[in-house]
């Protein structure tokens, strides 16, 4: 038996934005609304990448999709197409999530590219970005009051499915478009640019020519899909020490794409079938449990879209129409649990010590201001990758002094948020599952 000792009077910081997703909570053309789902599991952040995939369905969110045609006046309101992205992004506040706003396009695995091609004109497409902010917080052409706070500059520029252009074009690009931006809007956050490769030669480039030009950067977004949780925290102690290098040491960390992958390879598809079982809320607890020890300031999980159901999504599931030409709720997943397991330590606000003597348990406790105490625990170990070789199964007994354990919710195979009882503050749990237990 393992023992879990929680110490609550031992504050190390706050629980942090780390269950922030991408895409809406109203998706696949309207079809899906997963806004009380959304609200019950507290989503921060929403990023507009990816949406509507492929191309934005031509109007969604996407510079191609608002400003269809380039050669038109950007300082004409009746150039820009705002109608299906105001929409998207109104269920995104009424949710009570924030947008985080991906500037650029979304990416093409088809082999003729069509839309992450180098703007004719970067200070024009600057301008543009400009003009699309203005209508979101400042209610420039019948727009609203918003408050979008980050504007992230493109998406994954370091591959070809996402820039077609040099490493040198993409770098003048920024070098246009941030300080117009910021000249015109000093409020925002801009900031890039969803590396798929932080330590990679563009992200290099990128970081030199902000610190010698001196040019904004309020943030540093970047993206690593993994199987081996443990691998976050090493991956984000290397950004941080590349902030650093380059002198932009306080500047946020933002991991806003991650997932459970084993291998990019003809296995892929293996990894897909895992993001729909209970598999999977087990590693993103793990995983956020992780990133929780780490300078990563906010995460977002990829994706929650419907469009990504038997791929990337899993969060929801499909589910029967309820009427016909209506939205309709879609399914929740085991892997949603994780969110909303994570936005219960949230709500508590405080992290504190938690110390356990099993090498394969991530645990992240909190504490409220009422003396309430919660711990996310997942007992998660995919060192031989694809699930095949879980930990065994084993006990554990949970000791917090002065705390009544009350309750545990178990997300395993075969049952999911399901309450257990906990004889003695002891608790069975398979391998690669989660819990919530609450005090």
């Amino acid at each position: 038996m393992y023992t879990v000792k929680v110490f609550p009077d031992e504050k190390t910081g706050p629980i942090r934005d780390l269950h922030g997703v991408g895409g809406g909570p109203v998706t696949h053309h309207f079809v899906y609304d997963a806004t009380p789902d959304f609200v019950e599991a507290g989503i921060p952040f929403c990023r507009t990448h990816d949406i509507e995939y492929p191309f934005g369905l031509g109007e969604f969110v996407d510079i191609h999709c608002i400003f269809k045609d380039f050669g038109k006046d950007e300082n004409d309101p009746a150039s820009y197409n705002f109608t299906f992205t105001d929409e998207y992004l109104k269920a995104m506040l009424n949710a009570g999530a924030k947008p985080f706003y991906r500037l650029g396009s979304t990416i093409e695995h088809q082999p003729i590219k069509l839309y992450i091609h180098p703007p004719a004109d970067f200070a024009k497409w600057g301008r543009i970005c400009s003009h699309i902010i203005a209508h979101y917080n400042e209610g420039w052409a019948n727009g609203f009051y918003m408050g979008i706070e980050y504007w992230e500059l493109w998406n994954e520029p370091d591959i070809p499915q996402c820039w077609t252009g040099t490493e040198e074009q993409f770098v003048a690009l920024y070098a246009a478009a941030a300080p117009i931006i910021k000249r015109e809007h000093p409020n925002v956050k801009v900031g890039g640019c969803a590396f798929a490769d932080p330590f990679g030669p563009l992200a290099e480039k990128w970081l030199t020519a902000v610190r010698e030009q001196g040019l904004p950067m309020d943030f540093f977004s970047w993206h690593h899909y993994f199987n081996d949780p443990p691998r976050v925290k090493a991956l984000s102690a290397r950004v941080d020490a590349l902030l650093e290098k380059h002198g932009f040491g306080g500047v946020e960390s933002i991991f806003d794409e991650w997932n459970y992958v084993c291998r990019w390879d003809t296995r892929l598809q293996e990894c897909y079938d895992l993001h729909r079982q209970a598999f999977q809320c087990a590693y993103m607890a793990a995983s956020l449990s992780a990133l929780q020890s780490t300078g990563v300031a906010k995460a977002m999980f990829y994706d929650v879209q419907m469009g990504f159901a038997n791929s990337w999504n899993g969060v929801f599931a499909p589910a029967p129409e309820s009427a016909h030409a209506a939205a309709h709720r879609p399914l929740r997943r085991p892997g949603y649990y994780a969110l909303k397991y994570w936005n219960e330590l949230k709500k508590l606000g405080a992290q504190v010590k938690a110390e356990c003597d099993c090498p394969d348990l991530y645990v992240t406790a909190a504490v409220g201001a009422d003396g309430k105490t919660a711990l996310l625990v997942s007992y998660f170990n995919d060192d031989a990758g694809w699930n095949q070789s879980p930990p065994p199964e084993a006990e554990f007994r949970f000791e917090v002094p002065g705390g009544a354990l009350l309750t545990a919710r178990v997300v395993e195979d075969g049952r999911t948020d399901a309450p257990v009882p906990l004889p003695e503050g002891v608790l069975r749990l398979r391998g690669n599952t989660c819990a919530l237990i609450t005090m």
